[in-house]
């Protein structure tokens, strides 16, 4: 079952790609061509065969429709999909139960981590936040393309931000590339007003008892969701397992990883754009 706070979308006519852009994107995929430089140039050699269309490809065991301009998280999907957030996706796999678990994604972008949750699942709950309309519109479309996920799972995919402590306006910055979008004022950039819910209030409106996976991803504005969470939120919806950008820890105003230290959740893997927690 898919519930969304738009009109769900129903895949509309397929975009498959042409015999040499699939080929190039076995290469892409499959090759040493889908590293470094050699994935520049196919990326420009797909772009420059398909301008302005989007391509439908297999996905971690499923579909999906990814924009090859302006979404740097697309972009990698679609090149060098088995390249892409390995760590992140490994860790994901141990903690996030088949059966009966519950899974958080805000910062949505256009679905592509939580479709490869959702392919590690068999039963149980997924929640998606995205604020952008024309992101979420993408999110919508991805899981459309991929019905036997609606019929196994309880999807809620939710067209808002997430954060503070009571539902509002949010105003995002909007730059070049979308998957970037941030509640943090950045200089030069256009910004749009969007809906915010509380992360409490998302989780007790989807019904979650519980809280396996958390995955946050909004370009430093992590602080102004944890903190009001933590504050409020009963012991059994702190999630078991999170994976965080911190790649902009300079925009918090409040240190997220003294918060979640507080809170008994133990770094176990970190780099300089990710990190992942457990809870002991």
């Amino acid at each position: 079952m898919i519930e969304s706070s738009c009109m769900t979308r129903h895949a509309s006519p397929s975009h498959v790609p042409g015999p040499v852009t699939a080929l190039l994107l076995g290469l892409s995929r499959h090759t040493p061509f889908g590293r470094g430089k050699a994935r520049k140039l196919m990326a420009r050699a797909v772009r420059a065969l398909n301008p302005g269309a989007p391509l439908d490809v297999a996905l971690y065991g499923g579909r999906a429709r990814l924009h090859h301009t302006g979404n740097n998280s697309e972009i990698k999907a679609l090149l060098s999909p088995h390249r892409f957030a390995r760590e992140e996706y490994a860790f994901c796999a141990e903690h996030m139960p088949a059966r009966d678990g519950v899974f958080l994604d805000i910062g949505g972008n256009a679905g592509i981590f939580s479709l490869f949750i959702a392919s590690l699942m068999q039963s149980g709950t997924l929640i998606a936040a995205e604020p952008q309309p024309g992101m979420f519109a993408r999110l919508e479309q991805n899981f459309a393309l991929n019905p036997d996920y609606a019929a196994r799972l309880n999807i809620i995919l939710k067209a808002t931000a997430v954060g503070g402590s009571a539902p509002g306006q949010l105003t995002l910055s909007i730059p070049e590339s979308a998957g970037q979008a941030s509640a943090r004022r950045v200089a030069g950039v256009p910004t749009i007003d969007v809906p915010v819910i509380p992360m409490l209030d998302l989780l007790t409106e989807a019904g979650a008892r519980r809280l396996d996976l958390l995955k946050i991803d909004v370009e430093g504005f992590e602080d102004g969701i944890l903190f009001p969470f933590f504050e409020t939120a009963p012991d059994n919806l702190h999630p078991r397992a999170i994976v965080m950008e911190c790649c902009h820890a300079g925009r918090w105003q409040r240190d997220c990883e003294a918060l979640l230290a507080s809170h008994d959740y133990e770094i176990v893997y970190k780099d300089r754009t990710n990190m992942m927690l457990v809870k002991n």
